[in-house]
């Protein structure tokens, strides 16, 4: 699995993760030491769609910690 694969099939979900909260959980889960910068060159590296929403944010009661998740939205088969 790739380290895009990993860090979607993590943040993908209703929760915020920081960059270091998803590096142990890819540890933890996937056995796979990936880094901050690593991550956060993945992340740059997703593209928006019409069923994928990246959304980041400051963790509130922080000034400068980032926290991300991806909205996945079911495909509309209209």
């Amino acid at each position: 699995m790739t380290q895009r694969a990993r860090l979607k099939e993590i943040i993908t979900g209703p929760e915020y993760w920081t960059l270091e909260e998803i590096c142990n959980a890819s540890e933890t889960i996937f056995h796979k030491k990936d880094t901050p910068a690593a991550m956060s060159a993945r992340w740059r590296e997703i593209v928006d769609g019409p069923n994928l929403q990246k959304l980041k944010r400051v963790r509130k009661g922080t000034k400068n910690l980032w926290e991300y998740r991806i909205q996945a939205e079911p495909a509309n088969d209209d």
